[in-house]
């Protein structure tokens, strides 16, 4: 029998990106070089070949997960014939907007008939199937809390740019509080708009009963990049959709850019962060570009010097020119979003005398 009170404890953090799940089973007896670590497709990439591969109709129940990939493989899907049925949640994975999601071919809601196709669960994490996996190491998944991070541009008011809203939301939470860890909930505290994160949230409830954090993707990245300075320095997180540069100043953000990576050439990039780091970028030319946006709270005027780099695309910042470190916290790059949100688990109160999180 285990002891009713034990001198440790763990944290399942998991960065779900567009690409691939980043997972780090935290425990606070190892140093973080020896904790397990796993690099695995992401959700939205395993479900996207399943659809891929598949010849029959389908039907699509389950949770509101990333949808990028998906959505193309559906859009193919319906092209080669097939029909698709997607469930209300699961096919707010495609669009919040119904509408929109029937425009595309897709039948919202069962069957009505007998259904003789091909049956898929989305489900964003699958918490069994990691246990079983760890088990066959001798690791018990006994943890304290399950930390997620996903991206969720929230349900956007009817008329109003999902680009918009979700930079609106940004903005309006920095301007309350510039700690990057505001941008991490607790399962009771997720604000109704963010559909995916409450889908989530409603998932991991019905597989496990401990604590549940879920944070922004961008967000729990930066989190794991940021160093104790004094002085205003920028980080650059480079992802498959997004690219988020922000100007840190006592662990707090000073201002912040977003824009679409795919918009961003090398030179485009450097032209860019030489005057966002001057405090003359503007939220409307970003948004102009089709990207969110940015936001100063504090300008510094400052000049580019060392960039922190971080993101799946981080190789388009060594092409700048700048002088550029690429974070890895804990030795591994893949690892800064998972280090982020055990970071935010400790700066959100879980750290009382027996959980001290290790500086990384």
């Amino acid at each position: 029998m285990k002891p009713a009170f034990e001198s440790y404890k763990k944290i399942l953090a998991i960065d779900i990106g567009q690409g691939t799940q980043d997972i780090l089973l935290y425990d606070t007896r190892k140093n973080i070089e020896n904790c397990i670590s796993l690099i695995l497709p992401s959700p939205t990439a395993l479900y996207g070949k399943i659809i891929d591969n598949c010849s029959e109709d389908l039907h699509i129940s389950g949770s509101t997960i990333g949808g990028g990939i998906i959505s193309r493989a559906i859009k193919d899907h319906i092209k080669r014939g097939y029909a698709v049925f997607m469930e209300t949640e699961a096919a707010a994975s495609i669009r919040d907007n119904l509408d929109s999601v029937r425009k595309m071919g897709i039948c919202i809601g069962k069957p009505k008939a007998e259904f003789n196709g091909k049956t898929l669960h989305l489900r964003e994490v699958n918490l069994s199937r990691l246990k079983e996996f760890f088990a066959h190491f001798s690791e018990d998944m006994d943890v304290e809390v399950v930390a997620i991070a996903v991206q969720d541009h929230g349900t956007s008011p009817e008329g109003k740019s999902d680009r918009v809203f979700r930079f609106e939301v940004i903005a309006r939470r920095l301007l309350q509080n510039n700690l990057p860890e505001s941008f991490a909930f607790w399962a009771e505290e997720i604000p109704s708009f963010f559909t995916r994160m409450t889908s989530l949230a409603k998932s991991l409830k019905e597989q496990f009963s401990g604590k549940i954090l879920i944070m922004d993707t961008v967000f729990c990245a930066l989190l794991g990049c940021i160093e104790d300075r004094p002085e205003p320095y920028i980080i650059v997180n480079v992802g498959n959709d997004h690219t988020l540069c922000a100007i840190i100043k006592d662990r707090r953000i000073d201002a912040i850019m977003e824009h679409h990576t795919g918009m961003l050439t090398p030179e485009k990039l450097r032209a860019l962060l030489i005057r966002f780091a001057s405090g003359v970028v503007t939220n409307q030319e970003i948004y102009d570009d089709w990207g969110h946006g940015a936001l100063y709270i504090n300008k510094h005027c400052m000049p580019v010097g060392h960039i922190i780099v971080t993101g799946p695309h981080r190789e388009k910042m060594r092409q700048t020119g700048f002088p550029v470190s690429f974070a890895a916290p804990g030795g591994n790059m893949m690892l800064t979003g998972p280090i982020g949100l055990v970071k935010a688990c400790q700066l959100k109160g879980l750290s009382p005398e027996n959980f001290l999180v290790q500086r990384f």
